[in-house]
């Protein structure tokens, strides 16, 4: 059981985050010449779901976290201003969406670009990191302490955030997260919008009788993403439903985890030592818990 404890009057912290794959998405599969017809859910995002999504979220006066790619933030530099002037934070997906573990001796580097391409999109270095895939390489922990990030989004192992130390004399927040409250999951299965929310809506009830983390990770695409009118019509009931029980705070990862990295509970070591042996003779990529190799 969780030793972790929220600021008084906080029942649970609620973390909307959304995932930004726009063409990034679409580029794992096919070539940038190819970038419509089925490959324009990306776009339909940026174009169309963006500006819907603001709108709803400036009427429920709540701010969220964006995980960008770079090569996203490059290529649509108005979207990600829109998000900063609205009072959203931007934290960092890496480049692209290429799985870390496959970087090897360049994912350092790889991170450091990825950082200072979004800062300058953004205007901010970003603090907060989202693994592609849920996927770390062995390294990136330490990585992204070295380079000034504050918080990981990764990992799904906790109701409630954590502090990791990758060395001794470092510390990350983890703010985890939940598949069941994941947008991608559910739509790509093709349910219904009310079933969505009434699963969501099953989610949040527990998890705030049990004084837990609410994660609910939305995506800007327009396929399997939460920004279609209907959707976001679901959505924003939902999001007055949680907003309406007691003891609810919405957070953005930056609030959360220097909250986290502020409170005295002990670092837990990186993951990575616990499995050195297993390690020794199989390739991590940091989602054994999830899909095993």
């Amino acid at each position: 059981m969780s030793a972790f404890t929220w600021p008084a009057g906080v029942r649970c912290a609620v973390f909307v985050s959304l995932n930004f794959d726009a063409e990034s998405h679409d580029l794992k599969t096919t070539t940038e010449d190819r970038l419509f017809g089925r490959f324009s859910y990306g776009r339909y995002g940026v174009r169309a779901g963006l500006p819907r999504l603001v709108k709803m979220l400036e009427r429920r006066r709540i701010a969220v976290t964006a995980f960008t790619t770079a090569s996203d933030a490059i290529r649509h530099p108005d979207a990600i201003r829109l998000l900063c002037d609205a009072g959203h934070e931007i934290a960092s997906r890496g480049m692209d969406l290429a799985p870390l573990g496959s970087l090897v001796g360049a994912e350092r580097d790889t991170l450091l670009r990825a950082r200072d391409e979004i800062a300058k999109v953004s205007g901010v270095a970003p603090i907060g990191f989202r693994g592609a895939g849920g996927e770390l390489g062995a390294e990136t922990l330490k990585h992204l302490a070295e380079l000034g990030f504050l918080y990981d989004s990764t990992f799904q192992d906790d109701d409630h955030p954590y502090v990791i130390a990758p060395t001794a004399s470092m510390r990350l927040a983890e703010l985890p997260t939940v598949s069941s409250l994941d947008d991608s999951l559910v739509f790509s299965a093709r349910h219904t919008h009310a079933r969505v929310m009434k699963i969501w809506r099953e989610e949040f009830d527990a998890l705030h009788r049990e004084n837990c983390l609410v994660p609910i990770t939305l995506h800007l695409r327009g396929d399997v993403g939460s920004t279609r009118a209907a959707r976001i019509a679901a959505l924003e009931e939902l999001l007055a439903y949680i907003d309406s029980k007691p003891g609810v705070r919405f957070m953005t990862g930056a609030e959360l985890a220097r909250m986290t990295l502020a409170s005295p509970a002990p670092a837990e070591p990186d993951p990575l030592e616990q499995h050195k042996a297993t390690l020794s003779v199989t390739p991590y990529r940091g989602d054994l818990a999830v899909r095993p190799l």
